[in-house]
């Protein structure tokens, strides 16, 4: 090959002599020391912030990252729902001369990527040409045979793109890796430009700093515009692999950003090699796809041997044109590095340019004469996996014993064509905010470029990624959470990317209809609703019960104590054989608090909360994601023994966090399918819970028993019994206002009625699937209200009964699609 025989030459433009290691270039000052032209606004500023006020920069910066609900989620247990990920708020500046060639060789790049996949899934003249290797091509595990000879829908390999620059010692910005397939770190863009322009409000303005937003709106329309619209407008979701991937955040705050449902695979299916959402009232028809799970988990009928995620049958409703997917499947090629050094060739033959953005020394080591030369200098270079078969790649060469450099390159003349050899190059400083003072961290640059329908355009920024060590930039960590800004003047920018958006509206009459929720979502916050409502009960009742614990151990006490904790077998916290000792009453109580183990109690029961809320995060506010957020905190188990005065103070806390969020719920959410459902949810547990309790009660004989008082209590009602009766509890009179007064909030009645008011407005054909039978099945449970006779203990255990019936029932209507509903 042509660029093989250049090895010398570009190893020796690359990197300085052995003997003298070369000096990280500064991002902020040049060699004499003084600040660079475009840092002027924002050095000076930095460099005076006292002690007290980069303290409070970075704890500013912390609350506002945990407030938006940026989480990164590197936990391996299902229940990780995510830790706040770091953001240095100083940004990393970029001059207008460097934007300049940035942004073109971006634009160039993503044109000459695109033309590359489109022949390998073509014609394949490159390598007829003899300008790529068929070894490169055929023994990639990215090269998808299901692939060829498609035209992508939309005329487009490639939408979206991700480029990792680093910045070498001679001041040249150079590409380290490509990102094609799902590139991710947008939403973190979105959610660093926040933070970052608040709490540099002055110096964002000052400096005016180009807007994002216009990308955005481009990004939009380009994938909008993918597939010819049939008579309306696109219905394009956004594809995750679901909130347990490291990225679901920005999946989530991204899907809300470009105003496109965020969709799982589970939500996706295909009908007559067509792709449809399961919604509420049917499958509705999808025509884009913008895709962040990876190629080889499409499709389980494709990728059959890797676990079977992924939507049977979307490849063959995209190869028939009947979706676009975005980027299209096969773009996951040209995130090898072993493509690399043969881009600059390409370039040169079918554009008849050079490469305007050069990459950083990188060499496919299936080229004998290539592979001699780097096995020669290997302490120069970092070794990578060509395809991502070795999980112990990368590995830096200069670290490696004599033992096991010989090993190494045993495997390397063993099958050559795995491994790929990149110079070990050291990225270029910029100012980092740490609680001693500024210090110089070493950064890489992710830039982004849409691939418009007018022409490629880059992002006015992008995220930078700080390294904590002196690690080569290709072992840091692949989702890091340490990032920063990166900000471009507007003036560097001009009018070429406002000028490329066209703003597209919707069709006189056409609505975005609140029908449209994926049933996952719905199914989502149903549970939200339940596990609020089950958790706010629990934490009543063992607040009552603690209440119980402490004071004089008089007889009265000691009934209202085991009085209490009959509520509690009888509503399942406990197992009813159990049999409570005084002296470990005090510990029971506390695990049922703060134990993770403990079934049925506050941790377990909030861990199932935080769960489905996750997964229904983008239809969340942020006001309401912050109170989310802060139930693990509360719960989390204190050093120690905690006493009956600490237990309380939780429980407090806890309940006046469950109170915010049935706030925000009532007064905050628009009153679409996604609320109705998880009001739904609310009400239904709430009457559960309340049949529970009285059928405990009932189960106690009739008059006054000790339970009454704690129940009372629990259902938040005491205060309107002593009002209506100026004697002890009796039980006819509890059941009067906690089963029959509809104007009671904690009713059972009152729970009846809101279900009977909502079913009215659940979408769908009332005449269709189990929807009558819900309808009758409600009717049946309201018309017990119109008979004053008490309900028996038997009576309450059928009214139960029928309250879960119900429950299911609105499962298997809405939640599942094992009929067919089109439109």
């Amino acid at each position: 090959m042509a660029d093989s025989i250049r090895f010398n030459q570009q190893s020796s433009s690359s990197q300085a002599s052995p003997e003298m290691p070369p000096v990280a270039w500064d991002e902020m000052s040049d060699a004499r020391g003084e600040y660079r032209p475009h840092w002027h606004g924002l050095s000076q500023k930095i460099h005076r912030w006292s002690a007290e006020e980069r303290n409070s920069m970075a704890s500013a910066a912390n609350r506002m990252i945990e407030d938006l609900g940026t989480t990164f989620n590197v936990y391996s247990d299902v229940g990780g729902v995510g830790q706040p990920y770091e953001l240095d708020p100083i940004p990393l500046m970029v001059s207008a001369a460097d934007w300049a060639q940035v942004s073109a060789g971006l634009a160039q790049r993503i044109r000459l990527i695109d033309a590359v996949l489109a022949d390998i899934y073509g014609p394949q003249d490159l390598l007829k040409q003899g300008l790529l290797p068929p070894d490169l091509v055929h023994s990639s595990p990215a090269f998808l045979q299901y692939s060829r000879g498609i035209q992508p829908t939309g005329g487009r390999f490639l939408v979206t793109t991700g480029c990792d620059l680093v910045r070498t010692a001679n001041g040249q910005w150079t590409v380290l890796r490509d990102h094609t397939s799902a590139p991710g770190g947008l939403g973190q863009v979105l959610e660093n430009r926040n933070v970052t322009s608040n709490l540099l409000s002055d110096q964002f303005e000052s400096l005016r700093i180009a807007r994002l937003g216009a990308f955005f709106d481009l990004e939009r329309s380009t994938l909008e515009s993918l597939l010819p619209t049939r008579g309306e407008m696109p219905n394009v979701v956004f594809l995750t692999p679901g909130f347990r991937h490291p990225s679901y955040f920005e999946h989530a705050y991204k899907a809300r950003l470009l105003g496109f449902p965020l969709v799982e695979p589970a939500d996706l299916t295909v009908r007559e090699r067509r792709l449809f959402l399961k919604t509420l009232a049917g499958l509705r028809r999808i025509d884009v796809v913008a895709s962040r799970i990876n190629e080889d988990t499409l499709d389980p009928l494709e990728h059959w041997g890797l676990g079977g995620g992924g939507v049977p049958g979307m490849i063959e409703a995209w190869r028939t044109g009947n979706v676009a997917l975005a980027n299209a499947p096969g773009a996951g090629f040209a995130t090898t590095p072993a493509l690399m050094p043969f881009l600059p060739g390409i370039c040169r033959k079918w554009f008849g340019e050079e490469i305007k953005l050069p990459f950083v020394e990188t060499w496919w080591l299936s080229q004998p004469d290539v592979r001699r030369r780097v096995v020669d200098q290997l302490h120069r270079y970092v070794l990578l996996s060509a395809f991502n078969r070795d999980r112990l790649l990368p590995i830096r060469c200069a670290s490696l014993s004599p033992a096991a450099r010989k090993q190494w390159i045993a495997t390397i003349e063993e099958r050559p064509f795995d491994f790929v050899a990149q110079l070990d190059v050291m990225p270029s400083v910029a100012p980092s905010l740490e609680p001693r003072g500024i210090r110089q961290r070493p950064v890489i640059w992710r830039a982004f470029t849409v691939n418009a329908k007018s022409g490629p355009v880059a992002l006015p920024g992008g995220l930078a990624k700080v390294g904590k060590t002196a690690q080569a930039p290709q072992m840091w960590p692949r989702h890091a959470g340490f990032t920063k800004d990166v900000w471009i003047s507007d003036e560097a920018v001009g009018t070429a990317l406002k000028s490329e958006v066209k703003i597209t509206t919707a069709a006189k009459g056409h609505q975005p209809s609140a029908l449209e929720i994926p049933s996952r979502i719905a199914e989502q916050l149903f549970w939200v609703g339940r596990y609020s409502e089950r958790i706010e009960m629990a934490t009543r009742l063992l607040r009552v019960t603690l209440r119980n614990l402490t004071g004089e151990a008089g007889r009265l006490q000691q009934q209202q104590l085991a009085a209490c904790l009959t509520l509690i077998r009888g509503c399942g916290l406990l197992p009813k054989d159990v049999i409570i000792h005084p002296t470990l009453t005090l510990k029971i109580l506390a695990g049922l608090i703060h134990d993770e183990s403990a079934r049925g109690g506050i941790p377990s029961l909030t861990r199932s909360l935080l769960l489905n809320a996750a997964a229904a995060r983008d239809r969340l506010s942020d006001d309401t994601w912050r109170f989310f957020n802060r139930l693990e905190n509360v719960i989390h188990a204190p050093p120690g023994s905690p006493g009956t005065s600490d237990l309380l103070r939780t429980l407090d806390s806890l309940i006046l966090h469950l109170s915010a969020i049935a706030g925000m719920q009532a007064e905050n959410m628009t009153r679409g399918q996604g609320w109705r459902f998880l009001e739904v949810g609310r009400r239904v547990e709430r009457a559960l819970g309340a049949v529970s309790l009285l059928r405990t009660a009932a189960g106690q004989g009739a008059g006054e028993t000790a339970v009454l008082d704690p129940l009372l209590e629990t259902c938040d009602s005491v205060m309107t019994y002593r009002r209506r009766h100026f004697s002890r509890p009796r039980l006819d009179a509890v059941i009067d206002l906690i089963f029959f007064d509809a104007t009671n909030p904690r009713a059972v009645a009152y729970q009846i009625g809101i279900l009977d008011h909502e079913i009215t407005r659940f979408p769908g054909d009332p005449e269709f699937g189990l929807l009558p039978k819900i309808r009758e099945h409600l009717l049946g449970l309201d018309e017990r209200f119109a008979n004053p006779a008490p309900p028996a203990a038997g009576e309450l255990e059928g009214l139960f009964s029928r309250l879960e019936v119900f429950a299911d029932m609105l499962t298997q209507h809405y939640f599942s699609h094992s009929v067919r509903r089109v439109y």
